[in-house]
């Protein structure tokens, strides 16, 4: 008898959802604390470097997660041994922040739910896969993310109400995204397919032996290691942005409503998204440097806006910053696809995000650079570092010939 498929019938479509729900409440957990940074610093008398290390301890999690998911993840039988534990990390780690008041706390608290988030969006992924054999293959793709860019852009709009309405804003979000997480987990393993099912899609051992991480990353050449590090350098500018963003809109732009700031990071994720969306339609190199092009005249245009302190240019700047950090993603993550070998296709795939979420540690210099300068010289220098560094990648990319090795 055939495997289930997602396609078929109002269950496996309720299934379909509440999956993507669940993908989707530890992304709003990521963002959610975006624009209460400021309000951090304020109550518990934290450093900017204190709010980069909050920040960067959620990408230590989904990053451990993740190194340990490509080695487990796609021999799993039954996926809701990853799905539960998952779900409670999520669940532990919103709770954990919404009671945090110092900085030990609050580390702990996002590492947890960084580890809950990289094991969702492994299990998720694979079992979007499974539960939707051969019939749509762009399917799984599209609804992981819609998810994804969901969940990034609800979390700050969410903090963001919460701190213009003063519905205790350094707790209730995360109430919020803790009760939508036991939800949707609960609703999930009710809808789960039946072992039947489990058991038809499940893995089989392969006769052949992949390659080592060494043995696959010798010989994939420049391109490879130019589409992680592109990645890696749009995600460390859109993690500055998350953690010194909202001081910058307060002191150099005089962006007093603190609410407003995650409309704005809320708009600029939408934009992201649309942009993966649209970019799919793009050749991957053409996607690829549109996406340089955007994000070096994204700082070009953010440099201008802090020199003049306008703050028209500034959300134009974002806006344009959207577009290229989708462009930039779908462009590379479809090169990378195309130029890893199919024998060591999935380490190479670990590597490459294991290389990308590396970003996580990029504001951390920043933090520094702030309580040494203030927040006006240190964000020009880091803008104006960006700048450098991206034309100098952009000049790469461009030479740069994308063949399948």
């Amino acid at each position: 008898m055939p495997a289930p498929t997602l396609a078929g019938g109002r269950r496996s479509s309720c299934f379909l959802f509440c999956l993507a729900l669940s993908l989707m409440v530890p992304l709003m957990n990521s963002s959610a604390p975006t624009p209460l940074y400021p309000f951090y610093k304020e109550q518990f008398d934290l450093s900017a470097l204190d709010l980069t290390l909050i920040f960067g301890a959620y990408g230590i999690g989904v990053l451990v997660a993740l190194v340990a998911m490509a080695r487990i993840a796609g021999n799993v039988s039954d996926l809701r041994r990853l799905f539960v534990p998952a779900s409670l990390l999520v669940l532990v780690g919103a709770v954990a922040f919404a009671h945090g008041t110092s900085l030990g706390p609050l580390c702990a608290a996002r590492l947890l739910a960084g580890l809950g988030s990289g094991v969702m969006t492994a299990a998720v992924n694979v079992a979007l896969v499974r539960f939707n054999p051969g019939h749509n293959d762009k399917l799984p793709a599209l609804v992981a993310t819609l998810a994804m860019v969901s969940g990034l852009a609800l979390g700050p709009l969410v903090s963001g109400a919460a701190l213009q309405l003063e519905l205790r804003p350094l707790a209730s979000p995360f109430w919020l995204i803790a009760a939508l997480g036991l939800a949707s987990a609960v609703a999930t393993l009710i809808l789960w397919p039946s072992r039947a099912a489990s058991d038809a899609t499940a893995p089989t051992p392969e006769n052949t032996r992949p390659a080592s991480l060494r043995q696959a990353l010798r010989g994939i050449g420049l391109p490879f290691h130019l589409c992680a590090w592109s990645v890696f350098f749009s995600w460390s500018f859109a993690a500055c942005v998350f953690v010194i963003g909202p001081q910058v809109a307060q002191q150099v732009f005089g962006l007093e409503d603190r609410g407003v700031f995650g409309y704005v990071i809320c708009a600029y994720l939408l934009i992201a998204g649309l942009s993966q969306l649209y970019c799919q339609r793009m050749d991957a190199r053409q996607a690829l440097l549109s996406g340089w092009l955007g994000q070096c005249l994204t700082l070009l245009i953010l440099l201008l806006a802090c020199y003049s302190q306008a703050l028209y240019l500034a959300l134009l700047g974002l806006a344009i910053g959207g577009y290229a950090y989708g462009a930039l993603f779908v462009g590379n993550a479809r090169l990378v696809n195309q130029l890893a070998p199919r024998h060591s296709h999935g380490k190479l795939i670990a590597y490459f995000y294991a290389t990308v979420y590396l970003f996580n540690a990029t504001p951390v210099p920043l933090g520094l650079l702030v309580d040494a300068c203030g927040i006006v010289t240190a964000s020009n220098v880091a803008l104006g570092l960006f700048l450098v560094i991206g034309l100098g990648l952009f000049a790469l990319a461009r030479r740069t010939r994308f063949g399948a090795r």
